[in-house]
Formats: structure tokens, sequence, C-alpha cells
């Protein structure tokens, strides 16, 4: 936040200053965030500068000269906070890094790097505040500097209207976010989050008065839309086709699956007491989650815009996530559920962080966002870049996204089992139900995975838009490399990093205990269930006709499109993003047209009344001067005025100018007043 402050400063004293100054203070980030790792492992928080014990993790530590002033802000010391600040600051350094050589020669480079900056200070306010008013300021910054960054290049009409459109549809979210606050904090005097969940009366007041569900559900909506999940995700493809590629990577999306995981336990609690609404509100979130990983899917299977379709993949795969959460809020033992859930969210951010870098990289080779433009481009680190993330997400076994996708749909098989043996048949039918459609998703996802790498790496001749760029800049390569040396460890090892995950949050008390003792039981849990067995199926079957179409080229898929109407049937509405697009824009235009209306109607309507009044007046104003001031008061003046004049004509003939009638009148004078003071003047001595 003090890089972002200090970035006009900068760039009056040089360009160069400015464009790598963000650099180290990104790199101070990550050097921060790293530091707090021993906390962790020795259970004890401990200041950095005096040295002092602050106390045992988890730890709600106030900002001294903050607090100071009577406001309560500060940061929450635990391992799930300190675990997303390494992972929010140094894919943000990573993502700087490339966008020095990726933006070098862009006007208003300025704005772009106060805005980059900003926007990774309000993630890290997000992950590391200790109550929710602080968190929500948080929020708010990510969600204006992501309108800003979608509009970057204002001065086309089309980014401008989205910077716009993001503007509006995520604060539609916010709002919803923001009334559950308020409702917390009028039951609870608290937004700060350890004391929400250390004192669960506020939520038993809630339920009395009928009130929890509503407010759980309107605190999931505010999620929902910094997630782009259903039915708020269209505008995650605009704003990522929209902004610099380079920004692409730093997608605020991961904080909507964080902010659940964060306040999930007080929820969980809340459910385990039997409070009314908590257990329809988890499943809603589980069907919200795996419905979104479908349809997201979906859609990214048609789009040509490779931004657009990592957009739609990071939209599902976060599906998993809040699925994953859902069903550890229905669970009598919400950590496995919860482990899952988080797991994929740490994974992810790089896997995606990945894509997003090798996407941007191709672009500015190519001069095009379109897959059709990118076909048969060679690059050995965008090939090798692509290729761990594109089968990372695809799902490919014994690489991350099989684990994590797998571990999930096996809690769902898990719920199912559990609500069955509890006799609740409903929960039971849900929990089938959800895991249908998570392993439906896995093949959707091995699709739209395979189909990206055939379309950019296929046989086809590359046809360059634009400008071809031969030669990339120093830091885009360098960015690149370390990006996917830092995900090819975590996906290749992802297997044997679950225990060890799970370890180091192991102190969060709502785990209680290690869920895994070890690599094997990891491997006991997930491998041996019926998921591994149709998640493998579900990739083949997704996972293979994308290799005949796309990579192999035996088949045309345009040709096999028509000749079936099902298939051009649906390929034409997933290519119109199910109209949800269009249903947005048909109630944003209709908004618009009834104002219009309302102004030609109403507002007409009022501008004639306001005329009708000030005609009545001033015709009332016309009647008043014309015969009450003319004709009357002024009248009355001038009969005064002319009785005066003609008395004082009168008057001026008795002065003669002769000294005897002058005597004579002042001794009449005089006698006339003597004769009025004995008459009313009183006794004279």
């Amino acid at each position: 936040m003090i890089g972002a402050v200090l970035t006009p400063l900068f760039a009056s004293v040089h360009r160069k200053l400015r464009d790598y100054a963000p650099v180290a203070f990104v790199g101070a980030s990550v050097v921060f965030s790293l530091s707090m790792i021993p906390d962790v492992l020795t259970g004890n928080a401990v200041d950095w500068i005096s040295g002092e014990v602050l106390g045992t993790i988890p730890l709600d530590w106030q900002i001294p000269w903050v607090s100071s002033l009577g406001v309560n802000v500060g940061v929450l010391v635990d391992p799930f906070n300190i675990l997303m600040a390494i992972v929010v600051s140094s894919i943000g350094l990573l993502v700087t890094l490339f966008s020095v050589g990726y933006m070098r020669g862009e006007p208003s480079l300025t704005r772009f790097w106060f805005l980059i900056q900003l926007f990774i200070a309000g993630y890290v306010v997000i992950v590391i505040a200790d109550n929710l008013l602080f968190m929500f300021i948080g929020w708010e910054i990510v969600g204006l500097c992501c309108a800003g960054l979608a509009a970057f290049w204002y001065k086309d009409p089309n980014k401008a209207h989205t910077g716009l459109k993001i503007f509006l549809v995520l604060h539609v979210a916010d709002v919803l976010l923001l009334a559950s606050l308020l409702i917390i904090f009028a039951y609870s005097h608290t937004l700060n989050i350890m004391e929400l969940s250390q004192n669960n009366n506020w939520m038993g007041d809630l339920s009395r008065s009928g009130l929890l569900f509503v407010t759980a559900l309107m605190f999931f909506g505010g999620a929902v839309g910094k997630a782009a999940q259903f039915p708020l995700q269209e505008w995650l493809p605009d704003a990522l086709a929209a902004s610099p590629s380079s920004f692409n990577a730093l997608t605020e999306c991961l904080a909507g699956p964080f902010l659940m995981a964060r306040v999930l336990p007080i929820f969980h609690v809340a459910s385990l007491m039997g409070y009314s609404g908590m257990t329809n509100f988890f499943l809603v979130m589980s069907f919200f989650g795996a419905f979104t990983a479908v349809i997201s899917g979906l859609m990214a299977m048609v789009q040509v815009n490779i931004f657009k379709l990592l957009s739609y993949a990071i939209s599902s795969v976060i599906g998993y996530m809040m699925a994953a959460f859902g069903l550890a809020g229905l669970m009598a033992d919400m950590s496995w559920g919860y482990l899952a859930g988080t797991f994929l969210l740490t994974i992810d951010a790089f896997v995606t962080a990945l894509l997003f870098l090798s996407a941007a990289y191709i672009s500015y080779a190519v001069g095009s966002d379109s897959l059709h433009h990118m076909s048969s481009f060679k690059d050995r680190i965008a090939h090798r870049s692509m290729e761990v993330g594109a089968l990372a997400l695809a799902g490919i076994p014994l690489l991350s996204g099989f684990w994590c996708t797998n571990w999930i749909q096996t809690v769902a098989w898990d719920f199912a089992q559990e609500a069955g043996l509890r006799g609740q048949f409903t929960l039971m039918i849900s929990g089938y139900l959800i895991f249908a459609l998570l392993i439906i998703g896995a093949g959707i996802t091995a699709f739209y995975g395979l189909r990206m790498m055939g379309l950019v790496f296929g046989k086809k001749d590359h046809k360059p838009e634009g400008k071809v760029v031969k030669r990339f800049p120093f830091l885009m390569r360098g960015s690149l490399t370390a990006t996917l040396l830092i995900t090819a460890f975590l996906d290749f090892l992802a297997l044997l990093l679950i225990w060890p995950f799970n370890k180091f949050l192991a102190p969060l008390p709502f785990l209680g205990q290690l869920t895994f003792d070890s690599v094997f039981e990891v491997l006991v849990y997930i491998v041996p269930s019926i998921s591994t067995v149709l998640t493998c199926v579900a990739v083949a079957f997704g996972g293979y006709p994308a290799y005949r179409l796309y990579i192999a080229r035996t088949a045309d898929a345009g040709r096999f499109t028509k000749k079936h109407r099902f298939l051009d049937a649906s390929h034409k509405l997933l290519r119109n993003r199910l109209y949800i697009n269009a249903f947005y824009n048909k109630v944003a235009y209709s908004t618009l047209f009834l104002s219009q209306k309302l102004r030609n109607s109403l507002e007409h309507g009022i501008d004639a009344s306001n005329y009708f009044v000030a005609g009545f007046f001033r015709r009332l104003s016309e009647t008043i001067y014309k015969y009450l001031e003319l004709r009357g008061i002024d009248a009355l003046n001038y009969f005064l005025a002319s009785l005066f004049t003609s008395f004082s004509r009168r008057f001026r003939k008795i002065q003669t100018g002769v000294l005897s009638y002058n005597m004579l009148l002042a001794f009449i004078g005089a006698t006339l007043l003597v004769v009025l003071l004995f008459l009313f003047g009183g006794y004279i001595p």
C-alpha cells in the first residue's frame, strides 16, 4: 500500500524507478509473509521489531498505533492466514516481475502500477484481517482495482463499459455481504473473527429471530460475486479479456472461497447446535458450487478467447472449493471437507497463475487473444508451462488436479453415506447428486483442458495478428520460468504435500487433531474410493474426444458439430454463454429504457406540474400587483403625495414677506399654542 501511494512520486523522479519500485515493495511483502512461518512452527507469534513473544497461535494481534485511536484493527495470526498471505504475495511478486516486461512502453503506467500494488495490498488485507469490517475494506479495494484495471484502456468504449459492468455486478454481491455484516454486528456487537467464534449466543439470538439462514445466505451471496459463481460468474470473462493480460494471474476470485473458509467454523458450530436453516444453507452452498463447476466448465468448452476460457475454468474450479466447504458444514467432522477445499485453494492459486501467465506470454507473441491465432505456437517455456497447468487442471491421474478433485468427490460420497446411516434420506440423495455433478465436472474439465492445449500447440499453421514479437523481455521469461518451477513442484508432489499441509494447519482450534497421520493414510482414504474409478472414467470420456478433435486432428470439430443438430444447438447455446450475459444486458438496457420512459412520463409530468404551479403563482402575483399594488397601495401613496403637495402650495401663499404680517402670525401661533397647552397639556405653573 505504501508502494502504491509513492508510485506518483517515483514517476516524477524517473520512469524506471516507477517501473521497478513495485518489485521491491511486493518482494518485501513476500519476505514479511515468509517470516511468519516460524510463528506456526513454534506455536508462538513473535514481534519482529522487539523480539517479544506476543502470544500463542492463533493470535489476534491489534495494531498498536491504530488501536490507540480507539479503532480495533489488527491481524489474525494463524496458519491459514499466514499461508494465504504467502500465496497472495508470492503470486503478486511473480506477476509484478512479469508485468515489468509485458507492460513496457505502454502509456499510463503510473496508473497501472498504482492499481496493481493497491490490488495486492487489498488482497493481503482480506487474508490477514482480524475482523470482518477490516476484511470488507480490503474486499472493496480489490473490487475497485479490478474494475479500474478492466477499464485501464478506457479510451476504448467497450473496455470502459466493461469496467462499469464489473463495478455494478460486484457491488450487487457486496451489498448482500455488507447487509449480513450489519445484521451480525447488531446481534453480536462485534465483528472480530475470534470473538464471533468464541461466543455463540449471537447465533442463537439470530436463529430465534428467524434471520440466521437469511444472514448466512447473504454472506454467501457476497462471496458468490467475488468467486464468480453462478449466477454472477459473467463478470469474470469480460474482466480478464479487457484487462492488461499480465494482471490476470492475480485474479481476485480466490477471495470468495477464502472468505467462506474463514467463517466456515463459525457457521458449522451453528449447524452442530441444531439452529434452524443451517443445514439448508450448507446444502445451497454445496449445490451452487457443484452446479457452477459444471455450468462454467461447459461454457469453457467452446470459448475462442483464451482468457475467457481460463476465466470459466477458474470459476469451475472454485465451484469445487465451494462444494467442499458446503459439504464440510454438513458433516459432523468438518475437517475432511475443510482441508480438501483449502488444499485445492492453495494449489489452484499457483496453477491458475501459471495458466494466465502462459496465456499472456503467448498472446504477447502472436498479438491476439484468440486460440485460433495461436495454433502451432512454438516456445519451449510456454509449451511446458501450459502443459503443466492444463494437465493439472484436466485432472490427469497422479497430478494435483486429480488428487484435489478426487478428494472433494470422496468427501461428497462419504457425506451421502453418513446421511444415509443417520436416516436422513433427503440429505443422502443430495450428497449423491453433488457427487455426480462433481464427477461430470471432472470430465468436462479434461475436455476443455486438452482442447486448449490442442488449439495452441496443435498442427495447424499459426496465423499471427498484429505485430509478432520474437524476443521476449528477460523478466517475462524469468517470471514464467519461476512460476513453472513452483507449480510443477506443487503439481507433481501434491499427494506428498497433503499430509504436511494438514500438519501445518493443525494448530487451528476447530481441526482438533490431524486428519491424516501419514501419506499412507492419504492414499488409503482417496485411492480405494469409488471416486477414483469414476474420476478416471470421466477424465477418459472427456479427454479422449478432445484428443481426437484438437490434438490428433483425426476428426473435424466444426463438421462433427454441424452434422449433429443437438451438438450444433448446444454449441450455439454455450457460445452465447447460456444467454445469462444476454439476460443481464437485457436487464440493464431494460432498466435504462424504463428510466427513459419514466423521464418522458413521470419526469415530464413533474415538470408540467412545476410549470403549472409556477404559472399559477406568476398570474396570482400579477393580479396582486395590478390591483393591490398599483390600484391600492401605489394609488394611496400618490393621493397622499398630491394632497400634501396641494396643501403645501396653498400654505406657501400665506408667506407674504411683510414683517407686520409675520409678527401677527407669530402672535396668533403663540396664542394658539398656549390655548392648546391649557386644553391638552395639563396644569402650567
